[in-house]
């Protein structure tokens, strides 16, 4: 039976959400669009994405504890991919047609490279937005994951995070100049490999796996390579104090308390679009805050970039990302399973003609998008059996 769905990591996904729209809208518009004004307020702190990849890292070690690494990519590409290339298409067009003069610079060629998500290993190529930046890295975690998860047991494993750790951090330096290391080191996303050690790491600590010294140990190494990765120190002290808040989560009782047992719905109904969101706020909530500012000042700008980037993120969850999941990971009948049913089907018919009983009213092969089956409860990061709906929280 799956069990209830945990709502602190919906209050931490959306945490970390609102920290990246706050950063894009009040910094990096801004600076990039001198045209939109002076905002509000700053919020300089770039953490909350990194955060986003730890807790899709701790969830992949959920999902990949199962012990079906196939069927656990397929979920995972069949949830990201869709919504991503409808997301960029949309993106690249809006900016390409639909914007003044000199705001965007972006050619047919920045388009099929970030559809192929290469944007690193192509650093000529234009980026159609910048916020992508997570996802080929989490992409190439998902396989490296699935490949990996059979081969690596026991200690090899706690080796493997400090190697995430210390080595991009090491051979930093190595990839100063052109050539096949800075290709390697950028296209795979070296820079970003603690946050999967991170995530990992918090996942074995939760099940007991990872000592608490060790765990600490590894966080606080993982936190100087971040420092020493970005270069800032404010947003490296704020990412530390959102991982205190997914040790938590991951270790401790579930949030359900009454200030957020009042907003319970609109918790996970936000925390359920959070990827949409993500993917379509920020270009696109530029250009919204272009539209309106004659009409009104920052925080004018401020409430439609926020506004656009929740419905136009519900849209592509309701319209593309739910429906293409659905459609790619439904179950496919097998040969054997189709003789069988119609073997069960014949039998009915027999026995009918005879005035037997029929064995069930119901059909006796339902696909997964069958009502009965596609309104199951989700289930959460805990121990759940192999043949458990796939949970909205492990993405």
């Amino acid at each position: 039976m799956p069990t209830k769905r945990r709502i602190n990591w919906d209050v931490l996904r959306i945490l970390a959400v609102l920290c990246v729209l706050l950063q894009h809208a009040t910094r990096v518009g801004p600076a990039n669009h001198p045209e939109l004004g002076r905002p509000a307020f700053v919020f300089g702190f770039e953490f909350g994405a990194s955060t986003l990849v730890v807790i899709s890292a701790f969830f992949a070690c959920a999902s990949l504890a199962k012990g079906e690494p196939g069927r656990f990519l397929r979920n995972r590409l069949a949830r990201l991919l869709p919504a991503y290339l409808v997301a960029v298409v949309c993106t690249y067009t809006v900016l390409r047609h639909f914007t003044p003069d000199g705001w965007s610079e972006l050619e047919p060629r920045d388009l099929l490279v970030n559809v192929l998500m290469l944007q690193s290993w192509f650093p000529e190529a234009r980026l159609v937005d910048v916020a992508y930046w997570t996802l080929p890295i989490q992409i190439t975690g998902f396989v490296a994951g699935a490949l990996l998860v059979s081969r690596i047991r026991g200690r090899a494993v706690k080796a493997l995070l400090w190697t995430l750790v210390v080595v991009p951090l090491v051979i930093r330096d190595w990839t100063a100049d052109p050539g096949l290391v800075h290709v390697l080191y950028n296209g795979l996303g070296a820079q970003r490999a603690q946050l999967f050690a991170i995530g990992i790491a918090i996942w074995l600590w939760s099940k007991g796996r990872l000592g608490d010294r060790h765990l600490f140990a590894l966080l606080t190494a993982a936190l100087l390579a971040q420092a020493g990765h970005s270069g800032d120190l404010g947003s490296t002290i704020g990412f530390g104090v959102l991982l205190i808040g997914v040790c938590a989560a991951a270790g401790g009782p579930d949030w359900d308390v009454a200030p957020v047992r009042l907003l319970s719905r609109p918790i996970k109904w936000l925390a359920g679009i959070s990827y949409g969101v993500y993917l379509v706020h920020q270009e696109l909530g530029y250009v919204v805050m272009a539209v309106v500012a004659p009409y009104g000042g920052p925080w004018t700008q401020l409430a439609f970039f926020t506004a656009s980037a929740v419905f136009l993120g519900w849209l592509l969850t309701k319209f593309v990302e739910r429906p293409a999941h659905r459609a790619l990971t439904a179950s496919r009948p097998t040969l054997a399973g189709l003789l069988l049913t119609a073997r069960l089907h014949a039998a009915q018919s027999h026995l009918g003609s005879v005035g037997a009983v029929p064995f069930s009213r119901a059909p006796l092969w339902r696909p997964v998008s069958h009502a009965s089956t596609s309104a199951a409860a989700p289930p959460t990061a805990g121990d759940v059996a192999p043949s458990a709906p796939v949970n909205a929280q492990l993405r």
